[in-house]
């Protein structure tokens, strides 16, 4: 298959990535096991089987914004392969993401790499893999990750272009109609955003049983997802409360990404296989209960007409190119937030997964990224953030505490 043209997306994050002061053009995943670690060579023994396997990492970021990647003839995969020793003792899963969250890559292999954390305890240890953003999103990593694990699995490089949804220009304009004269609306001004951007992130999570959230779900008739942005926008809006006083306070603006792999095509692997939902988080609100009406509009997924947008940025770029510029101006959008489900009995190594630590990427110039991901019935919450007033470290409590307000909201009288 030739390789695919990068999306409209792609070279936005090419662009923006490039301007970062830190690491946050990366995105990953830390995988924690119990068992006999393997040893660093056995490591990239596997890692080589695998990359023959993940054609995605057979590409490198490239100097050139319009063209995004291009074939990395030659690249030796078990250089991409390298070994974090970490201190004996007791060793959160926080504290090893935070380890790894912003190492640095060796010049020749800076597209993605594996790293096998291993020292605190005689039977524990830990896999992480990184990759550029320009070059995979998040399902495409995890597809790539999967490799390890089947060593059978071939994955495709991306969708071929007979399953690519047609351009209809009827589709295209209801959705252009609905969606984009809000971008037209700046959204609320807040005090992270006039901050300047440190050089390093930092990395802050919280969770709660996943069943805990479907719960809250189903009373107040809402998705996961829903749940999850109303009461992070609770956490927020007690984060800066100086931006919240007064009346007719705007929404903040969230870009939620909206995955649009044709059916059957998920485990495409190369480029970013996004659409964008504009939420919005009514921080303004002191209500929770009403925090979540007014923004169940804005996170509809139906709404974001993933076909459509697909169809339009590949038959449109130029005008998609400048909607995704407009879209993800510090000025329409404050902050990044996603949903990633990581499924449930993933085995690495011959050896179970027990837990799937988030690293996730900080782009675009936000102040702030909030992920929410779900493995085997947790539901973890990580803040990443490049600000240090206010105190990114306060944002684990504010959300826990605007999530019991809200199913306090909405407990049975």
């Amino acid at each position: 298959m030739p390789s695919p043209r990068p999306s409209p997306v792609d070279r936005h994050l090419h662009r923006t990535i490039r301007t970062l002061p830190h690491r946050g053009g990366y995105l990953g995943f830390l995988a924690l096991m119990e068992g006999r670690p393997p040893g660093i060579e056995e490591l990239r023994d596997a890692v080589a089987d695998a990359v023959a396997r993940v054609p995605a990492w057979n590409y490198r970021v490239c100097s050139d914004s319009r063209r995004v990647w291009e074939p990395a003839r030659g690249q030796d995969p078990r250089g991409h392969v390298h070994e974090l020793p970490v201190p004996e003792g007791a060793v959160t899963p926080e504290e090893l993401a935070r380890a790894v969250h912003d190492m640095p890559f060796p010049e020749h292999a800076d597209n993605w790499g594996v790293w096998l954390l291993t020292g605190w305890a005689p039977d524990r240890y830990a896999l992480a893999c990184r990759v550029h953003h320009a070059l995979q999103d998040g399902r495409g990593a995890m597809a790539g990750i999967c490799a390890f694990m089947v060593p059978d699995l071939e994955l495709p490089l991306s969708v071929p272009p007979d399953a690519e949804p047609p351009f209809r220009p009827i589709g295209v304009a209801r959705w252009a109609t609905r969606t984009l004269p809000s971008l037209l609306r700046p959204t609320a001004r807040w005090t992270p955003a006039r901050q300047e951007a440190g050089t390093t992130r930092t990395l802050h999570v919280t969770g709660c049983d996943t069943e805990r959230l479907r719960e809250l779900a189903r009373a107040a008739e809402a998705t996961v997802n829903q749940v999850y942005l109303a009461v992070t926008a609770g956490a927020l809006r007690a984060w800066t409360p100086q931006d919240w006083t007064g009346r007719g306070k705007g929404p903040l603006h969230a870009f939620v990404p909206v995955e649009c792999r044709p059916a059957g095509h998920e485990t495409a692997t190369l480029g970013n296989h996004l659409v964008a939902l504009r939420a919005e988080l009514h921080c303004g609100e002191p209500d929770p209960r009403r925090r979540l009406d007014l923004m169940r509009a804005s996170t509809d997924k139906h709404s974001a007409q993933a076909p459509h947008q697909r169809a339009a940025l590949r038959v449109l770029p130029r005008v998609a190119d400048l909607t995704t510029r407009c879209l993800l101006l510090r000025s329409r959008t404050a902050l990044l937030t996603s949903n990633v489900p990581l499924g449930a009995g993933l085995v690495i190594n011959g050896d179970p997964v027990r837990q799937i630590v988030c690293l996730p990427p900080l782009v675009f110039g936000h102040p702030l990224t909030v992920v929410l991901t779900t493995y085997e019935g947790q539901a973890t919450v990580y803040f990443t953030s490049d600000r240090r007033d206010p105190d990114p470290g306060r944002l684990p409590q504010l959300w826990q505490t605007a999530l019991a307000e809200l199913e306090e909201a909405y407990a049975p009288v």
